[in-house]
């Protein structure tokens, strides 16, 4: 009996997987096929994943070096399958299930890490699935986009450190470090996600009876001997992942922080972000989005508030970690290196979840049903107020409603039907949706293919028919057909005649 209790227990978060895994990719696979919901960053990762398969020579460098890696190298075999059914890539269905996968590996890492810590598993499942069905974190584990990545190691990573923090067991550093490997192919955040975890590993080496034991007998200078060959175990994988990125950079574009300061990069977008006003400024503009993030981590507080914990080491690692996400994304907007969209200031709500298990270990006089009583009492909530913005409040809307550029289809369907033999000369900046509902791939010239640089520099000498070029203002700016010819959307330039006009993009015949 006590066997097949254990086995079942161990189950558990297997199920846990599948239950969310499924849930997930039929919201998913309803949202975009069902409903024709694509958010513009999502199809961006389909589309860099696209590029490789579809446009030739077929080669992984398609892909680009600007957006991380992983969640478009994840879809490549959806995008081998699209070459029978195109909704694959065209509808997010691929995505989804990528996306789904991800939320699923989540809730179990959340489960087990429960059940490792001997939080009972009635609390441990309610606790879980209170979490990972957040209306918030449900919608970005379905629709396609990089958020569910930095959720999902973002939860592996503090599950770790809670249990190294427990435990003092090497094998969670090892396993924390290879999750750093995959935040920093996800998203960029993975940077100073890690070093406040760092500082988070020193208050602990440097203050915990179980970590003094390993260097107290020692001069002083073991303790720092001590710090850096527990960090290097821990973080040398992302350290080599990250200097990785930079030779591949190097090796392909000649700039080896291309990643960071190319035409396409964050740091080029950055000069059509509004200025706040300054560090209390972007502090107002922040506020108003992040305070329904801070839910949970206001929850954590008032727990060990009630539990008389407030005023100790566990608090403050829990506030550095929780929190460090925000204080850049602070410093940034501040300085207009970044937008602050609402998507960007989420991670304080899955980081605190992922802090549950070990706040609930570590009670000091609270019962563990009240502590439980209380933290399901705040996810309930939390998820209600979410599950109201995400269809009413206009500032969570936000996203949401970044859709694909408009008319994309109808300048495809355009393309495919009157342009069917014509070279034509596109940068994908703002037409990746429309490249990926073409029919013909040979007789296209874009942003990947190899002939690019000399076509952009004189389309009439490399046989150029038409040119695709997005609206100048804003993000069109940096399309690389207005670059190198100003004026050209306005029609000032005699040596090509507009044809054609689809909302934001124009078709010009080049006159040979």
């Amino acid at each position: 009996m006590l066997k097949s209790s254990g086995r079942a227990e161990k189950q558990l978060p297997v199920a846990i997987f599948f239950l969310i895994f499924i849930s997930e990719a039929a919201w998913g696979i309803y949202l975009g096929y069902g409903q024709n919901l694509l958010l513009g960053d999502a199809v961006s990762r389909t589309a860099n994943a696209f590029y490789v398969l579809f446009i030739k020579p077929y080669r992984l460098t398609s892909m680009g070096l600007v957006w991380n890696p992983l969640p478009s190298l994840l879809q490549l075999p959806f995008v081998a399958l699209a070459k029978l059914w195109r909704p694959f890539v065209t509808r997010g269905v691929g995505a989804a299930i990528i996306t789904a996968l991800m939320a699923g590996w989540m809730g179990q890492t959340l489960l087990s890490t429960f059940q490792k810590l001997k939080v009972p598993s009635l609390i441990s499942l309610t606790l879980t699935l209170l979490s990972c069905f957040n209306p918030y974190v449900f919608f970005y584990g379905a629709n396609g986009m990089s958020e569910i990545f930095y959720y999902a190691f973002a939860v592996s990573i503090i599950c770790c450190l809670s249990q190294w923090l427990d435990n003092g067991s090497a094998k969670h550093l090892i396993k924390m470090g290879f999750s750093f490997v995959g935040l920093f192919l996800s998203r960029y955040e993975a940077i100073p996600f890690a070093l406040a975890v760092a500082f988070v590993m020193c208050i602990h080496m440097s203050t915990s009876t179980s970590e003094k034991q390993l260097w107290a007998d020692q001069p002083e200078k073991e303790l720092f001997f001590y710090m850096e060959s527990t960090l290097w175990v821990t973080f040398l994988p992302m350290i080599y992942t990250v200097l990785v990125w930079i030779v591949y950079n190097l090796a392909i574009t000649g700039n080896p922080i291309y990643f960071m300061n190319s035409g396409y990069s964050m740091n080029a977008t950055s000069s059509y972000y509004m200025d706040y006003g300054g560090f209390w400024g972007a502090l107002s503009y922040e506020w108003i989005r992040v305070w329904p993030f801070l839910f949970m981590f206001a929850a954590l507080l008032i727990v060990r508030v009630t539990d008389r914990s407030l005023a100790t080491l566990d608090s403050l690692k829990i506030s550095i970690t929780t929190l460090a996400l925000t204080a850049f994304q602070l410093l940034m907007i501040s300085r207009q290196k970044s937008e602050g969209y609402v998507r960007y200031l989420s991670y304080p709500l899955v980081i605190a979840m992922a802090w549950i298990p070990y706040l609930l270990k570590r009670l000091r006089r609270l019962t563990l049903r009240t502590a439980a009583v209380i933290l399901a009492l705040a996810l309930v909530i939390n998820g209600l107020y979410f599950g109201w913005a995400l269809q009413h409040d206009s500032i969570m809307k936000e996203d949401t409603t970044l859709s694909v550029p408009p008319r994309s289809l109808e300048l495809a369907y355009y393309i495919n039907s009157e342009l069917k033999h014509e070279t034509i000369l596109m940068d994908s900046f703002r037409t990746y949706y429309t490249i990926m509902n073409l029919d013909r791939f040979d007789d296209l010239i874009t942003s990947c293919s190899v002939n690019y640089e000399e076509a952009l520099e004189d389309p009439i000498g490399n046989q150029v028919d038409y040119l695709v070029v997005p609206q100048p203002g804003g993000y069109g700016n940096m399309d690389a057909l207005n670059i190198q010819f100003p004026g050209l959307y306005e029609g000032q330039l005699d040596w090509c005649e507009e044809v054609a006009s689809f909302g934001e993009f124009k078709v010009f015949n080049v006159q040979h």
